[in-house]
């Protein structure tokens, strides 16, 4: 890859004879750079998907918080889903609102799915509890990921602007994930595997996220959330899911990804494309040989809006898989089956927001 920008895909070459070129292209990209444009997704509509957020984040504070998780505000039933503001004190500078798919009209039922990880026994690391305790603290947290979708009324008393954004963002959430599972099937034949290898973690009720950002400007930032003449509002990470369909807008500059010479490059925005990148779980099930690669967000001269969309495997779904050719990572038996929600609970309990809730569990004698 001899110029430094970002592959393109076109998820339109995926039928009929094309789809063999499109496979070897999207293998080529994701195991270097990592990163890629993604277009020809059907039903995509950036401008409406920015107007949405904008109102979204054009609502009073207060109604915000009405629909906060409740680290932030005490009154909220959700712990995981919703609104979350800006963090002061963090280097990154940004508030959120945080959407799952559209759950069933029969509710999740805890019992139902512990009785069918009971058959397949839970990696023991990943909950170091007596197995009483161990059994309760998988109820809460089949609870805690499957929570019910948190949704903002508009102040002005116009009902119908928040119907439609609630059944908008619900089927947005739909189209990013055909779009992602698509791409997952591609990523799957360039390994020579079936095209339906990750199909079983995401079937039923997978707990995929998307998140509608604004990063405030940050014309006063401290020392340590700058890198020369970067404002930075996304310190430099790398995505813990499988796969991030990120939607950029033209007004809102400021991505910039890791690129193999290990220097910085600007992401500029695309018309009508998104922006595709791996994620450490996808990276470690494809035996390291798909790329994670780190990426930040810096000030853009003033407010910024973006909205990523995370892939996610089902709670019980089994990561401990590795695509052919690679050499299993997350445990040293292949045959061990790790679930995906108690190893996304390990990672999203270390974050500082949760220590009240991590606090409450140990109370009951869950921890």
């Amino acid at each position: 890859m001899s110029k430094k920008e970002l592959p393109v895909i076109d998820l339109r070459l995926a039928k009929g004879s094309t789809r063999g070129s499109l496979v070897r292209q999207l293998r080529e990209a994701l195991t270097t750079v990592g990163f890629t444009y993604l277009t020809g997704v059907d039903g995509y509509d950036e401008n409406e998907l920015l107007r949405l957020t904008r109102w979204f984040f054009s609502l009073p504070l207060e109604d915000r918080m009405k629909i906060s998780r409740k680290c932030f505000n005490p009154e909220c039933k959700n712990e995981y889903r919703g609104y979350f503001p800006v963090i002061p004190g963090e280097v990154s500078h940004k508030e959120g609102f945080e959407i799952g798919p559209k759950m069933d009209t029969e509710p999740m039922n805890p019992e139902s799915l512990k009785t069918k990880m009971d058959t397949e026994p839970m990696n023991p690391e990943s909950l170091k509890t007596k197995d009483t305790e161990s059994t309760n603290l998988e109820s809460f947290m089949i609870q805690f990921f499957y929570e019910e979708n948190q949704w903002p009324d508009d102040p002005s008393g116009h009902t119908a602007t928040a119907k439609y954004f609630k059944t908008w963002m619900e089927n947005y959430h739909q189209k990013m994930t055909e779009a992602a599972l698509e791409l997952l099937r591609l990523i799957a034949e360039g390994f020579d595997a079936p095209s339906d290898f990750f199909t079983s973690l995401f079937v039923p009720r997978h707990l995929s996220t998307l998140r509608l950002i604004h990063y405030p400007a940050r014309t006063d930032a401290p020392e340590w959330a700058r890198d020369g003449e970067y404002v930075i509002q996304t310190a430099e990470h790398q995505d813990s899911v499988m796969l991030t369909l990120l939607a950029t807008f033209q007004q809102y500059p400021g991505l910039q990804v890791r690129w193999m010479d290990d220097t910085l490059l600007d992401v500029p925005h695309r018309r009508g494309h998104l922006v595709v990148n791996i994620g450490v779980l996808l990276s470690t099930m494809s035996g390291g040989n798909l790329k994670a690669t780190r990426h930040r967000v810096v000030e853009c001269g003033g407010d910024r809006f973006s909205v990523p969309f995370f892939l996610e495997p089902k709670f019980d779904g089994n990561i401990n898989q590795v695509l052919p050719s690679g050499t299993p990572q997350l445990t040293e038996d292949p045959d061990q089956r790790v679930f995906y929600g108690p190893w996304l609970w390990e990672k999203t309990t270390k974050y500082a927001e949760y220590k009240g809730l991590i606090e409450r569990l140990k109370s009951v004698g869950l921890n």
